[in-house]
């Protein structure tokens, strides 16, 4: 039997608050607004090689399981 821990909340709502036009997927467009509205002196190459670290199937959007995933690697 397969065990899942539950997803956090802060998480949840961290990417419902990034997923702008709610299609449960982030885009690079999506990202960038709100990376830049953190730290507006990355530069978008910076910015484009995290989203691309994010998106481990490489399909040009994030999942809620790839972001996910991410937010473990970073706290």
């Amino acid at each position: 039997m397969q065990r899942f821990e539950p997803v956090p909340s802060e998480i949840q709502e961290s990417f419902d608050r990034i997923d702008e036009d709610g299609d449960r997927s982030l885009s690079f467009d999506e990202f960038k607004r709100l990376m830049l509205q953190i730290d507006h002196t990355r530069p978008v190459y910076a910015l484009r090689a995290r989203f691309e670290a994010m998106d481990l199937d490489r399909d040009g959007r994030v999942s809620f399981d790839e972001f996910r995933a991410w937010c473990s690697l970073v706290r």
